[in-house]
């Protein structure tokens, strides 16, 4: 009685460890070790990379209960801004600023309209998202559909050497988990995901809270774009799509509750992030075809947010 008590309490951190655990061994045998070779170690990490530093900021969004499907679209959106002024300035760092300031002036657009126009936060995400996916479109148009990086040698780095990837994702992950768990900010955002009423008469400014989770969400996008960049080597109409949904079903699949909250555990959904990417590299390697990897992903998608809706509507339920 106690075990399943406990199984029950602890059910979405056995989920997401067990996954992690199941998957690193199933697929170390799939492969025969070879998911865990040198070489593709370091294109699990490329991979990973621009995963874990979105995700970062898309906890924040859910955990006060904004759903955000506009970060693949905005990624693309970034990694043009940056291919434009790397090659007007052949500076990186100046190019990275840019690149977060647009992600940050899009993520700022969906607060005001959410907090002041009344909108809800998928309507205006997915506006967002639009808006991003039409200007990327009409500046390849202007560029024979495609941009390249003349000086692509500056960022090149950032995939042939894994240590700036691992040091981005540690450096970041580190900074989200400070702030997530043991700063004001992040308790507000997860008490305003339980509570936006009790979080206010506990002195929570809404608006303000929410505004530094967007803000925060867009600095990861625009960081994340930079690797993301680096990775695909130039600049396609298709560039960061599917990204946003991606990184939902790993961040889902550690555990965030789609209504954000108390329950939100930021160590998990960073767990999330691992298994999803060994996950799908895996299967890759494995020679599963593309297109039962996307219905594999569509698949998870279903069954972690039935497990989250079903325990949402337990805890609802239960006595108080």
């Amino acid at each position: 009685m106690n075990a399943w008590k406990f199984i029950k309490q602890h059910r979405n951190n056995i989920v997401c460890y067990g996954s992690l655990t199941l998957v690193f061994v199933l697929f170390a045998i799939l492969t025969k070790g070879k998911i865990y070779s040198a070489y593709n170690l370091k294109s699990l990490v490329g991979q990973m990379v621009v995963l874990m530093i979105i995700s970062i900021g898309m906890i924040f969004m859910f955990a006060h209960g904004t759903v955000d499907i506009a970060s693949g679209a905005v990624a693309g959106l970034c990694t043009m801004v940056i291919t434009l002024v790397l090659n007007a300035t052949g500076n990186v760092p100046v190019s990275v600023l840019a690149s977060i300031a647009t992600a940050v002036a899009l993520y700022l657009f969906m607060w005001f309209v959410t907090a002041y126009l009344g909108l809800m936060s998928i309507i205006a995400s997915l506006a967002v998202m639009f808006i991003a996916r039409g200007m990327v479109t009409y500046i390849l148009s202007l560029h024979d559909g495609r941009m390249n990086i003349t000086r692509y040698d500056l960022i090149q780095p950032l995939k042939s050497n894994v240590a700036y990837a691992l040091a981005a994702m540690i450096i970041i992950a580190l900074i989200g988990i400070v702030l997530f768990n043991y700063t004001k900010l992040g308790k507000y955002c997860k008490a305003i995901g339980d509570n936006p009423v009790s979080a206010e008469q506990s002195g929570a400014k809404l608006k303000i809270v929410k505004l530094w989770c967007y803000i925060i969400a867009g600095t990861c996008v625009g960081l994340a774009s930079l690797f993301l960049l680096a990775r695909s080597g130039n600049v396609g109409k298709n560039i960061g799509s599917g990204t946003e949904m991606d990184v939902m079903v790993a961040v889902i699949l550690g555990g965030m509750n789609l209504n954000g909250g108390c329950k939100s555990r930021i160590g998990a959904a960073i767990a999330g992030v691992i298994t999803y990417t060994l996950l799908a590299n895996g299967l890759t390697i494995s020679g599963v075809n593309q297109t039962y990897i996307t219905l594999v992903k569509g698949i998870i998608f279903i069954v972690i947010i039935g497990m989250t809706l079903r325990q949402n509507k337990s805890i609802a339920e239960m006595p108080r």
